[in-house]
């Protein structure tokens, strides 16, 4: 884990922090960043996994980790359901669709929102014959 200023770019082994200061803006984000660009936010001494609506758009439409693809196909998803929970796993993701997955399970597992656990099974059953 690595703190890591808005807008990094991921080289290595290291899953970045942003540092939360408020109003879904990590330190160090310029004015046209609109989201956390790490998967994981950090605010005092808790750290939690950014909601996909929280990240950084930019990352989604460039992925660069699988992280960032599972927020993508969540945020694909709630465009245009299945079909484009599709469409965004055969453009982005198709050589880790089955580590996407995983990562969904898990979400779906933990995640703490009955809402969002709902979105995740059914994310989770349109994409069984991926």
């Amino acid at each position: 884990l690595e703190e890591r200023t808005a807008g990094y770019t991921v080289n290595g082994r290291f899953i970045g922090v942003n540092r939360d200061v408020g109003a879904g803006r990590a330190a160090g984000a310029g004015a046209e960043e609109t989201g956390f660009a790490a998967p994981l936010v950090r605010k005092g001494s808790k750290l939690r996994l950014a909601l996909p609506e929280e990240r950084d758009p930019r990352r989604m439409k460039s992925p660069q980790t699988e992280w960032d693809l599972l927020c993508g196909l969540i945020l694909a998803y709630r465009t245009g359901a299945e079909v484009s929970a599709r469409g965004y796993m055969e453009r982005l993701a198709r050589d880790k669709a089955s580590v996407v997955k995983a990562l969904l399970r898990v979400w779906t597992d933990r995640v703490g929102q009955e809402d969002l656990k709902k979105e995740g099974e059914s994310i989770l059953f349109g994409l069984a014959a991926f």
